[in-house]
């Protein structure tokens, strides 16, 4: 890889600059935190910004699943669970 940038390279960080920033802004749920599938969203990005400067990003396929309060209620428990079963995967 290069030291330096192609032009191609400095909008597709500007564009997910904005796009990271954007996603770990949002407060629909009222909490400070941005919902889930904001926050996934900002990490794929943040991903492909530290892939475009030549870093490697190796994503583990069994992530810890957390139940949601509701089901946290039920008595439903934190499970491991692969990746690629996960939804949206």
């Amino acid at each position: 890889m290069s030291d330096t940038l192609t032009d191609t390279d400095i909008k597709r960080l500007v564009k997910l600059g904005g796009d990271i920033q954007q996603d770990l802004g949002c407060d629909a749920n009222g909490t400070g935190l941005p919902c889930r599938t904001d926050r996934f969203s900002a990490v794929e990005n943040m991903k492909e910004y530290l892939e475009i400067h030549g870093m490697k990003v190796i994503t583990d396929p069994d992530v810890w699943v957390y139940p949601s309060k509701s089901e946290e209620a039920e008595g439903k428990k934190p499970k491991i669970s692969n990746i690629s079963e996960m939804e949206g995967a």
